[in-house]
């Protein structure tokens, strides 16, 4: 990358130094920036105050600034503060960090930071717009390398799970209950220090039944370091008396240098248990199992239910099928009665020959054609017309020329 006039490429040597101890200053041609921490040497997650100033000097110029550190496994960070002084042509911002490295050994802390230049001629065109309308900055960015900080991050003591000045406070519900009730256990930490989220600090096992749920974390940042409280919510069960083991939190604290210990003493517990006898009901104690058929009545009974229903329906439709045809009739009679072709020709003709007609030249072609048909046939002809037009619907009447059939039988 070129070279750019807010950039030093060469620290000095007293600049070296004064990094060891926190502070180093930096100056160039369009603006000076100036780094401070509060340590160079901290310990793991031990909390180091970032300060970064950045002063134009160059004021024939119009600058912007954008900065940021630089995302890493080995660091977390939080913008505390951005202070902007607004001066003509004389930009000035102070960054306030707070900084956790995460590991020991030898930490650098990359940033990333854009100076913005533009005119004023730029910046009032961008203003010239309404809400409905706004205008973009036109600007030039330019990407500005700063070197990293160095961190000389410190080891915690072995074992150590809470780093800071953290208390700890527990509420237990009682100390006696009965077989697999459920016994709230709430334990609260607190203080100042890194957040102190602690996984499976109740060791499970298999004399009780341990339920947990997520940890809940109220933190706020300062310069003064991170305030949290984090809230473990417990519940405890087991079918008979048991003993709760001591829970020991090793803890550190950097300020003092020194260790201590967090933790619940061990607590008993005394389950009670229910009396077997007194839960079986001896009065009202239901009687064996046995072979029952009563399910097999009631099936029969609906299924003799139906039959009636269903033979019902068809006794009506016969009745109706029966009272629709007249028991006598003096037609169908005296077409039974004619005693040869003549009389029933004279029979039909008398009665309605346009009616009858297929009827009575079937008669005369037995008697004037020489060709024979049988009489009864006639008859049966006849009288099956009549009962199909006269009497039943067409779709019944096969149905009820076999009833009459039986009938005449």
């Amino acid at each position: 990358m070129k070279n750019h006039p807010g950039r030093v490429s060469v620290l000095s040597a007293v600049s070296r130094f004064l990094l060891l101890f926190g502070i180093t200053f930096c100056y160039g041609g369009d603006f000076t920036y100036k780094f401070s921490l509060s340590s160079a040497t901290p310990y793991e997650k031990e909390a180091v105050v970032m300060k970064l100033d950045l002063i134009q000097t160059d004021h024939s110029k119009v600058i912007l600034f954008k900065f940021t550190p630089k995302q890493s496994d080995d660091y977390t960070f939080h913008r505390l503060d951005m202070k902007e002084e607004d001066a003509y042509h004389a930009a000035k911002v102070h960054y306030t960090y707070l900084l956790y490295p995460k590991r020991s050994g030898e930490i650098s802390i990359n940033f990333k930071l854009i100076e913005m230049v533009t005119t004023d001629e730029k910046v009032a065109y961008s203003f010239s717009g309404d809400r409905d309308n706004v205008r973009g900055l036109n600007k030039t960015d330019i990407p500005i390398d700063l070197p990293p900080l160095k961190l000389q991050a410190k080891p915690l003591p072995g074992g150590t799970q809470v780093i800071g000045n953290f208390t700890l406070d527990y509420k237990l519900k009682k100390e006696q209950a009965e077989a697999f009730e459920p016994i709230p256990l709430t334990i609260t930490i607190k203080g100042t220090g890194y957040p102190p989220v602690i996984h499976d600090m109740i060791p499970k096992e298999e004399k009780f039944t341990l339920f947990n749920e997520a940890p809940i974390i109220h933190s706020v940042r300062s310069i003064q370091g991170t305030q949290s409280s984090v809230v473990y919510p417990y519940a405890i069960s087991a079918g008979k008396s048991f003993d709760l083991p001591a829970v020991v939190i090793k803890a550190f604290n950097p300020k003092t240098k020194k260790s201590y210990a967090l933790g619940i003493p061990k607590k008993h517990f005394t389950i009670h248990k229910p009396d077997i006898g007194k839960l079986l009901d001896k009065t009202d104690t239901p009687k064996p199992l046995q072979n029952n058929w009563g399910w097999l009545y009631e099936m029969l009974g609906c299924l003799i239910v139906f039959a009636a229903g269903f033979m019902s329906a068809k006794l009506i439709r016969w009745s109706r099928f029966v009272k629709s045809v007249p028991d006598t009739d003096p037609l169908y009679e005296e077409i039974r009665q004619a005693p040869d072709h003549k009389a029933l020709l004279a029979l039909l003709v008398a009665t309605d020959s346009q009616k009858y007609r297929e009827s009575i030249e079937k008669l005369e072609k037995h008697l004037y054609g020489k060709k024979r048909i049988p009489l009864k046939q006639i008859k049966k002809a006849l009288i099956g017309e009549e009962m199909e037009s006269e009497i039943l619907p067409k779709r019944e009447y096969n149905y009820f020329n076999k009833i009459w059939r039986a009938k005449k039988r």
